[in-house]
């Protein structure tokens, strides 16, 4: 294969981990089974974060960086969080486009999400990409790659124009070597990269795959081609898409086979590195798919195992229907006490609660935030009523973090993962309470205590009443009054 061929490839990064941080104190407790280190954020940073960003891997590939994660780098790890930047200023500098996505704010399923909810989810993603990188975001990453229109149509309101998909949920036959427009309800198209899904299954889970950088370059990438596309001299594009965890951390050493791949491996053998976004610059999609909608890259029966349950899971999968409805009647009652308990100092409270990150992280002051959003400006709210209404925004915060996906990925309540989004949700509890003292933690509790996990037999009320002790004036108190806790 000539080095003057038409033969491109994307090595793809998710890179994410889910919200550890205790929300009453926001420490991340000690996990034993990261030892040596104190918590999973550490070891994987040390893993997989610092040398990825030490090798220079993030300047060569197309990433995305969890808020939730990027947020924890940022006040950790602040030399690895800013190579990471930097790593896609440098594209912008060399190329005018830069080589990073954002994500969804709090790795939320997107189908499952109500309208409201998705809006939310892509704006915050959206302005934490922007406040991190310097720039817009022109591309989005959906967790799990999660997808229904809907998703894709208040993403491409907002601005994006590209995300990633996997093969499988194209409603029909598709060449993964060249984008494809999709054409949205609204009238809007976007585009859709699907990625090379043997190849990215190789990658992730197959250990001779990545044995070694120039053997993959010699005879993997080159099986993967459009041999018609190579006869006619036409660009092509090998997209290889994982977690970015990958790479040093599930699988030790990778971060070198990364670096070599990349930096020459590819190149030796007829193939040009590049990102998304400049790719697509120079190749705009010519050809409409249709998707498979809701379709998710790791679920084979939709989205169904963050809701109803599947086989994609091990045992009994009762607990999930179980959670979600415990969830979701939970953020009815926040939305409600939310909207009532705004209603004398902000004009729009979902406008407002779109903006909050902002608010909440010191990007904008509490002055400009007033401005913009209370009722009659600032000078009209009076004091009480603005803190009031900053903790129910707070509470919404907390009600998104409780959708969290990894909540619902494996196969038992009795986990970590479930028992962080129970967390969450009693910190959503708590700040109303605070803030209005109305109490949603008694029906909540009597949901919760329906959700069994068949492994040890524990309720979700066990599992909320296990938590971390807080003050007696920070909730209602029916955690001990309760039968079903």
């Amino acid at each position: 294969m000539s080095t003057d061929s038409h033969q491109f490839v994307c090595l793809y990064g998710h890179f994410y981990q889910p919200p550890r941080e205790d929300p009453f104190t926001g420490v991340v407790p000690p996990e034993s089974g990261a030892a040596p280190y104190p918590n999973f954020n550490e070891k994987i940073t040390i893993e997989c974060y610092q040398p990825n960003a030490t090798e220079g891997n993030f300047e060569h590939i197309s990433f995305d960086l969890g808020p939730t994660l990027a947020t924890w780098l940022e006040q950790h790890h602040s030399g690895t969080y800013s190579t990471i930047i930097e790593a896609d200023r440098r594209n912008v500098a060399r190329y005018g486009v830069g080589n990073a996505l954002a994500q969804a704010y709090n790795h939320t399923i997107l189908p499952l999400a109500t309208t409201r909810d998705k809006r939310t989810q892509i704006v915050w993603g959206l302005d934490d990409f922007a406040h991190r990188f310097g720039r817009r975001a022109d591309g989005l990453w959906l967790a799990e790659t999660a997808v229904d229109l809907e998703t894709l149509d208040l993403a491409s309101e907002a601005g994006v124009t590209y995300t990633v998909l996997a093969p499988w949920q194209s409603a029909e036959p598709v060449d993964p070597t060249e984008p494809y427009r999709v054409r949205l309800p609204s009238g809007r198209i976007i585009t859709v990269f699907f990625y090379n899904g043997p190849l990215s299954g190789g990658v992730s889970f197959d250990w001779d795959t990545t044995s070694n950088a120039d053997s993959f370059a010699a005879a993997y990438l080159p099986s993967h081609l459009n041999r018609e596309k190579v006869t006619r001299g036409t660009d092509q594009l090998i997209v290889v898409a994982t977690d970015g965890e990958l790479y040093g951390h599930h699988k030790p050493w990778r971060d070198r086979f990364l670096s070599h791949l990349v930096r020459e491996g590819a190149r030796a053998y007829g193939f040009e590195v590049t990102s998304l976004g400049r790719y697509l610059r120079d190749h705009p999609a010519t050809r409409e798919v249709t998707l498979r909608v809701p379709s998710a890259w790791s679920c084979a029966h939709g989205v169904a195992r963050w809701s109803i349950g599947c086989s994609c899971t091990q045992g009994d999968s009762s607990w999930k229907p179980a959670l979600r409805q415990a969830l979701d009647n939970l953020a009815a009652r926040l939305n409600e006490t939310f909207a009532q308990g705004t209603a004398h100092a902000l004009r729009d409270p979902w406008a407002a609660r779109d903006a909050y990150l902002g608010l909440r992280n010191g990007w904008t002051s509490r002055n400009e935030f007033w401005q913009r959003f209370g009722r009659n400006g600032i000078r009209r709210v009076r004091k009480t009523a603005a803190e009031k209404a900053e903790m129910l925004l707070e509470a919404q915060y907390y009600g998104q973090s409780m959708y969290t996906s990894c909540g619902f990925f494996f196969e038992d309540l009795d986990r970590i993962e479930p028992r962080n989004d129970i967390a969450f949700a009693r910190r959503a509890i708590s700040l109303v309470w605070l803030a209005s003292k109305v109490d949603l933690e008694r029906d909540f509790l009597r949901d919760l205590a329906q959700v069994k996990s068949e492994r040890t037999g524990i309720t979700g009320a066990d599992a909320y009443a296990q938590l971390p002790p807080v003050a007696p004036e920070m909730l209602p108190g029916n955690v001990l009054d309760d039968p079903a806790a």
